[in-house]
């Protein structure tokens, strides 16, 4: 599998551990926004006189051989989605018992789930970067553009947040930190029905995954590859889990099982 991905982005730290839980070979191949637009197009076979062309492409974006085959031959399967990339992942690691559609259905359900509290963070983030455009330069912009001027990085990522704000305008608009409290009384609720440590068949499955990774957006863990708002340039932020401690612990119970590909070095 080749795996196109965006590092820090939780959409993709979400296929990242899966694969690693399912053991799966991958051939990673790192995404920078805006500098690889085209390429990506390319990469898809598509083609400016093609409607797709021009319509929004995100990653994470996963390309599977067919068995026996080497990269780039034909008859290759792209996943575009997360949670499809997840569900391949499921159906395909070694030594694993058969995934049921029973349970499939319940971790599409915690995967949108997590989408609704992920939603949220990316609006406030853009919100903050906005304000203070520090916050996109620290946290989205690559090496090599830190090395630039400072002025001329400034005025990149000053460009780079509006582009950012307006392909997900719609969705920045429809997210509410009520939805996000609503979400974490189901978190809270699937704990308590359970065994208190796992959402689904009381053991840690992808469920966990994308639950302990949209939470982080709301309380961030240290030497985690995720984005999220510098505490820096959020002091009086309020802590929108105040009173779900044990959701918190419940995250950060998950973090244990981080793989080292989520790590800082």
């Amino acid at each position: 599998m080749e795996l196109i991905c965006l590092e820090g982005s939780p959409w993709s730290a979400k296929v990242l551990w899966i694969l690693d839980a399912c053991s799966i070979n991958i051939q990673k191949r790192p995404f920078e926004p805006f500098v690889d637009e085209i390429w990506l197009r390319y990469k898809l076979g598509l083609w400016p006189w093609q409607r797709r062309y021009w319509t929004r492409l995100t990653v994470p974006i996963a390309i599977v051989q067919p068995e026996g085959s080497d990269t780039g031959g034909s008859g290759s399967c792209v996943l575009t989605e997360s949670m499809d990339i997840a569900e391949w992942a499921l159906r395909n690691a070694p030594g694993k018992e058969p995934l049921t559609d029973a349970t499939l259905l319940k971790l599409r359900y915690w995967n949108d789930l997590s989408d609704v509290i992920l939603q949220f963070g990316r609006a406030a983030f853009v919100e903050a970067a906005k304000r203070d455009v520090r916050v996109a330069i620290e946290v989205l912009s690559p090496p090599w553009m830190k090395r630039l001027p400072h002025f001329l990085t400034k005025l990149v990522m000053t460009f780079a947040v509006r582009v950012f704000a307006m392909k997900y305008r719609r969705e920045n608009a429809q997210s509410k930190l009520e939805a996000v409290m609503d979400a974490a009384k189901r978190i809270r609720a699937a704990l308590k029905e359970g065994g208190g440590q796992y959402l689904v068949n009381d053991r840690f499955s992808y469920a966990d995954i994308v639950i302990s990774i949209a939470l982080n957006f709301l309380v961030p863990s240290e030497g985690v590859m995720l984005f999220s708002i510098p505490k820096k340039y959020q002091t009086d932020a309020a802590d929108p889990l105040q009173e779900y401690d044990d959701v918190k612990a419940y995250k950060a119970a998950i973090f244990q099982h981080l793989p080292q590909v989520l790590r800082i070095p």
